[in-house]
């Protein structure tokens, strides 16, 4: 991933002015040769890498500000929907869609803007924030 731009939710939980759900990160990811599976196509490991990498990093930023690993991933639900030729730069966004305690979920895709954003992979994660990153936790 070469680079994250970050927007925040309306802080719409207790206690937060900014971030929780609806905040969204998109990131800009190159595929290069060394992420190569079958000739000419990237490894479908790569791609849930990616989207593992989206997960955790939109999660960091649920207080409004980024607080890198101020969690953990404990799942990822990832379906690949298309391959990917090596070489190839794609936008992975992820959102958080909500947030219980600790717990906070995130759906995340693989897009291609120069294709009509065609969706390469779509997924879900679940990211446990340290006890006192959110208030009241």
């Amino acid at each position: 991933i070469v680079e994250y731009f970050s927007s925040y939710g309306s802080g719409d939980e207790k206690l937060l002015t900014k971030g929780g759900t609806g905040t969204k990160i998109t990131g800009i990811v190159h595929f290069n040769h060394r992420a190569e599976s079958h000739q000419g196509f990237c490894h479908g490991g790569s791609m849930t890498a990616v989207m593992d990498d989206v997960v955790g990093w939109v999660a960091f930023l649920a207080t409004g500000s980024c607080q890198p690993w101020s969690g953990f991933t404990v799942q990822i639900n990832c379906a690949l929907r298309k391959p990917i030729p090596v070489d190839s730069w794609l936008l992975v966004c992820g959102t958080i869609s909500k947030i219980e305690g600790r717990k906070v979920s995130v759906i995340a895709t693989l897009i291609d803007p120069a294709n009509g954003d065609a969706v390469h992979a779509e997924g879900d994660g679940l990211v446990i924030l340290n006890a006192g990153v959110l208030p009241g936790t």
